[in-house]
């Protein structure tokens, strides 16, 4: 897709043209090398790579050309040098997407010549009388490739980058200061050298193989990325221009190109593994729900916001701003080097603190910079046409989008450009909920009720209509939001667009209201327990008050008295938090402790938002590990019975690894679930640049007993939300409703959000309407019968029916 920053082409044609000219060499090279194989020549690791880069199975024209688009990549994101370790593995990879696509083909070229000579078979489709004949080979279909193999292959290329990338130096220079004529050097330079740099992944240095590329062209791409251009993808990375086929077997890809997995699994080696679980689930139909959830979410047809898109672009090229999410340049200056003969060694480490934190912040900057780039040219090109989304899941069934650079999954820019290309007449209830997502998304009303929403809504028409008419980023209304100011300005433009109209019951919507759970983990978890009193903080259960419970700052307030507390007893640390607690301090701990949150976590959770208040970084350091333990704390008290809950599963897991085995259940939907967590499985690759050592997580291997234990309580939650919105987004389609979800944000059109209420409501009711808790005991013991399981906790007295009398349990 171009490029959406118009700037500076001279540079930008120069660098296609160097692009074209390495893909070309990188292309010749592998013919030759393939061509000295197949003469009997085994040299420089021809015999463990060529058999896989032969042409007559992989098109070697798309193997260079997405190796070089890879390396131009890698040159704006990775400041210091290109690791080999990393980039030989992905190298790999996306050489085994390109191999499987190929047999993908092949694969669609015998199906039509199938369909031309197939007899009519009564009361079956061509399509399904294919499939039933030919599943078996379909599941083998295509060739497996280990993780060495993958990383034995990138290397071998990456050796090949490194021998055929060059450029005219001089050339280079001229066009980078704009000077004409244009003067060459005699004989090329070579592109990258290969050396050893100090790896910053890790609490440990150590040394690490990479690619440091020629000063000169790194400056010349990375100024290309203001520059006109075209940006590339896999197929499977972009929303696809028609509706994905159907899953109609867990191996059979619904995209059109592009080979897609049902789950996605972390290394190769887990691609086996998790085909055979799914191969014989599918045999006996376990998973037959779970296929057509994602079927149905994939008929949902998107578009893009053009007026939100124009906006973020304008921003974006005018240096973009923090506040509203739309990253901006760097533009600090870096402290002077002292002079190491007349500064003490403080000051020196002081330097050095100060520039390590500088260029920390440089190369996030940049590299958000980047990633909004690709978000942003790849909806500029997607404008004015509808597109689908793809979806697969996790091992724990959450579902996801498989084009990762433009969808509901990122953020609040991101979501602000997002449309249903199918609109709906806002209808009689319609732009009352208009009004509540407006404000909801403007932010900054606490827990405030539906009626409170609209009516602040209807306060600030006047600044609502002016924001829609004017869209000014850095002074309009809509920019003073507090929770997510792009979605805001598309509710803006709405309403403004509505209330125009004439008859805003008639007016056609495209915009989607979402209903999000109210601190989700804890309401599956008040679910799982009948715990009546936290359900009612968590509005599974109606309030008293007939209003939403503001769980965060019940919490908030039980840290306070905590606090205030050890304050009295001369607490130094209390002290210093003094008038610093709110509600925003600790919110996303309190939201992620239910799925999981280390001590660690929440601490660098908390220390965020107090350095954000001005704090120094050892105090709110010092502080936010104070802060973490009373909230932990605070959320038990408040939580008893989902405490109870997941010391259960935790425990449970920790007994299972034990034995040596992985821990699984099955959703409520029948998707069989398996923790891969194992001990790292290590492998030594020989390349033609350097050895590398590899190591990952393996079936094979013992089980991570820690691992296994403490992921279990989130991922189990986590399975049961995935389940919940699966079931509300199959009901919704049989209802005639569009649907859309991010986990435990369901989106609709505002004609239909009452009715989507009462569907999400009637689903979780049946979700739970058996013990859930109970069956995953049995299933426990069933599998593992030689282990002694605690008893469950007690329930409570919540009646889970009473969700549908609670008007907030999704708001």
């Amino acid at each position: 897709c171009e490029n959406i920053d118009q700037s500076n082409s001279t540079i930008g044609s120069y660098k296609v043209l160097l692009q074209k000219k390495w893909e070309d060499r990188l292309y010749h090279a592998l013919i030759h090398e393939s061509k000295l194989y197949k003469r009997g020549d085994h040299k420089d690791f021809r015999m463990q790579n060529c058999p896989f880069l032969d042409e007559e199975i992989i098109n070697l024209r798309d193997v260079a050309k997405q190796t070089v688009n890879y390396v131009c990549e890698q040159l704006v994101l990775q400041f210091k040098g290109i690791e080999i370790l990393v980039s030989a593995g992905t190298i790999g990879n996306l050489v085994y997407k390109i191999y499987c696509k190929q047999h993908l083909k092949f694969n669609q070229e015998k199906y039509e010549k199938y369909l031309a000579n197939v007899r009519v078979v009564p009361n079956s489709s061509p399509q399904a009388v294919w499939e039933l004949e030919n599943l078996q080979k379909f599941h083998q279909f295509v060739p497996f490739w280990s993780t060495n193999t993958m990383n034995s292959i990138g290397g071998f290329i990456l050796n090949l980058v490194r021998l055929n990338f060059k450029f005219n130096n001089m050339e280079c220079r001229d066009v980078l200061n704009n000077t004409i004529p244009r003067k060459k050097d005699p004989e090329e330079t070579t592109v990258f050298t290969h050396t050893y740099l100090i790896s910053e992944h890790t609490s440990h240095t150590y040394p690490v193989g990479a690619y440091v590329a020629h000063e000169r062209v790194k400056d010349l791409i990375n100024r290309n990325m203001q520059s006109r251009g075209f940006f590339y993808f896999e197929t499977a990375e972009v929303p696809m221009l028609c509706p994905p086929k159907p899953w109609c077997y867990h191996s059979l890809t619904p995209m059109l190109l592009s080979g897609v997995h049902f789950i996605r699994y972390a290394g190769a080696e887990w691609k086996k593994y998790f085909s055979d679980i799914l191969h014989e689930a599918d045999r006996k139909g376990y998973i037959d729900v779970m296929k057509y959830g994602l079927d149905v979410l994939g008929t949902l047809p998107w578009k893009v916001n053009g007026k939100v898109l124009d906006t973020q672009i304008d921003l974006y090229n005018a240096g973009g701003c923090d506040k509203l999410s739309i990253a901006s340049s760097f533009n600090k200056t870096f402290p002077d080097v002292p002079d190491r003969e007349h500064c003490d060694e403080d000051t020196f480490k002081e330097y050095q603190r100060a520039y390590k934190s500088l260029k920390k912040e440089q190369n996030e900057k940049y590299s958000l910079r980047c990633t909004q780039l690709y978000t942003l040219s790849l909806a500029n090109s997607l404008r004015d046409r509808s597109f689908w989304q793809c979806y697969n899941l996790d091992f724990r069934g959450r579902v996801y989008p498989v084009a990762p650079h433009f969808s509901q999954m990122l953020g609040d820019p991101a979501r602000g450009m997002l449309l249903f290309a199918g609109g709906e007449p806002l209808g009689e209830e319609g732009l009352r909920w208009l009004k509540i997502h407006c404000a909801t998304k403007f932010g900054g009303l606490g827990k405030a009720t539906f009626e409170e929403k609209e009516k602040f809504t209807d306060e600030n028409i006047d600044n609502i209509i002016k924001s829609a008419d004017e869209m000014c980023a850095r002074r309009g209304w809509w920019a003073q939001s507090t929770e997510d100011p792009w979605q805001c300005l598309a509710a803006c433009i709405e309403i403004a667009a509505a209330l125009r109209s004439g008859d805003p019951t008639q007016y056609i919507t495209h915009l989607p209201v979402q209903m999000d759970g109210s601190c989700n983990g804890l309401q599956h978890y008040a679910a799982l327990g009948r715990d009546l009193e936290g359900g009612i903080k968590v509005s599974v259960a109606p309030s008293q008050l007939n209003r939403p419970e503001d769980v965060y700052a019940a919490v908030m307030e039980i840290v306070i008295k905590y606090q205030e507390a050890d304050v009295e007893q001369g607490n130094t640390t209390a002290r210093k938090l003094v008038g610093l607690i709110e509600r925003k301090t600790l919110k996303q701990t309190v939201m992620t402790q239910v799925y999981g949150v280390t001590h660690y976590g929440a601490k660098e959770q908390i220390k965020g938002r107090l350095q954000d208040k001005g704090m120094s970084s050892e105090d709110a350091a010092e502080c936010a590990k104070y802060l973490s333990v009373l909230t932990f704390r605070a959320v038990g008290q408040l939580f008893t019975q989902a405490q109870q809950i997941q010391e259960w599963l935790n425990k449970s897991a920790y007994l299972i690894a034990e034995s040596g085995k992985s821990v699984n259940w099955s959703t409520p939907l029948g998707l069989p679930c398996v923790q891969p967590y194992t001990k790292d499985k290590r492998y030594h690759v020989t390349t033609p640049i350097q050895d590398i050592n590899v190591k990952f997580p393996a079936p094979e291997m013992p089980v991570n007993k820690r691992k296994q234990s403490s992921a279990f309580p989130p991922n189990f939650v986590h399975s049961q939300d995935s389940t919940h919105m699966l079931m509300t987004a199959i009901e919704c389609y049989h209802a005639g409703i569009p649907f859309a979800a991010v986990h435990d944000s369901f989106w609709t059109l505002p004609n239909h959000v009452d009715e989507m209420n009462r569907i999400l409501r009637q689903q979780f009711i049946l979700m739970y309407s058996v013990d859930v808790l109970k069956q995953l005991k049995e299933s426990f013991e069933a599998y593992n019968p030689d282990l002694q399981f605690t008893d469950l906790p007690d329930s409570g007295l919540l009646d889970i029916n009473c969700v549908k009398d609670s008007p907030y349990f999704f708001a």
